[in-house]
C-alpha cells in the first residue's frame, strides 16, 4: 500500500509531489491529504491513482460527491441516518438558516444567517452573485463537529464513532469534518468539509484504517 500524506518524519509515507511523478505502480493508495475538492492536490492524487488503474481511497467520484450538500444529505439519509430538513434555493428567501454553497468554486464555507442583512450578504457570496443556488438547512438544535479519521471520530464518543464509520463506509472518504445538529439528544449530520493539514492526525488515521480492515476481514 502507498500512503500519501504531507511530508513528515515518517519515511514510510509518500509526499504528494513525489507520488504524482510516479508511473506504472499497482499498489492500493490511501490518500491522507484531507482536502479532496476539485483542483486540490488531494484530488489530483486520487485521479493519478485511478489513471494507473489502482484502487484508491477516496475515489474521485466520492471525493467530489461528499462536498455537495444535497448529495451528501440524501445519500446518508438513504443509508438510515437521521438528517435535518433542507432545500435548494435558486433565489434569496431570507430566514434564519444554515446556508451552504453549491457553486463549483466554493471553499465549502458554511454560513449561519441570523439577520436579514447577514442573509443577503451570505447569499450573494455563496451564489457567486446569484449565478448558483444555495442550500438552506433548517437547524433547530446545536451545531457540533465530528472530525473523521477513516472510520473513527477523533476524540469521539460511541454515537459519533457510529456516524463516522457509516459515512466512511458509504463514501470512502478517509478524512473530513462532519457537521451535525444535536437535537433531543440525537446527532443529525448535514455537511462535510475538508480538513486542514493541522487538523490531520496521520498516525491515528493509519491505525483507524488498519483496525477497520481487520474488522471487515473477521
Amino acid at each position: 500500500m502507498i500512503i500519501v500524506a504531507e511530508e513528515g518524519e515518517d519515511s514510510s509515507l509518500e509526499p504528494p509531489d513525489l507520488f504524482l511523478k510516479k508511473n506504472k505502480f499497482k499498489d492500493t493508495v490511501l490518500n491522507l491529504l484531507g482536502d479532496y475538492r476539485f483542483h486540490t492536490k488531494g484530488y489530483y492524487v486520487s485521479l493519478h491513482a485511478e489513471e494507473n488503474n489502482c484502487p484508491v481511497i477516496p475515489s474521485v467520484k466520492n471525493a467530489l460527491d461528499i462536498y455537495r450538500a444535497p448529495l451528501f444529505i440524501e445519500r446518508i439519509k438513504k443509508a438510515g441516518l437521521e438528517v435535518p430538513d433542507f432545500e435548494v434555493i435558486p433565489r434569496p428567501r431570507p430566514e434564519g438558516v444554515v446556508m451552504l454553497p453549491l457553486n463549483p468554486f466554493s471553499k465549502n464555507s458554511m454560513k449561519i444567517a441570523r439577520t436579514e442583512s447577514q442573509y443577503y450578504k451570505f447569499f450573494k457570496s455563496l451564489s457567486m452573485d446569484y449565478h448558483y443556488p444555495v442550500v438552506h438547512v433548517k437547524i433547530k438544535g446545536k451545531i457540533e463537529e465530528i472530525v473523521l479519521h477513516i472510520s473513527k471520530a477523533r476524540d469521539g464518543d460511541e454515537e459519533e464513532n457510529t456516524i463516522a464509520r457509516k459515512i466512511f463506509e458509504l463514501f470512502g472518504v478517509p478524512l473530513g469534518k462532519i457537521f451535525v445538529e444535536r437535537l433531543d439528544g440525537k446527532l443529525r449530520p448535514f455537511y462535510f468539509m475538508p480538513l486542514s493539514k493541522e487538523e490531520i492526525d496521520v498516525e491515528f488515521a493509519i491505525e483507524a484504517y488498519e483496525n477497520w480492515v481487520l474488522r471487515r476481514n473477521l
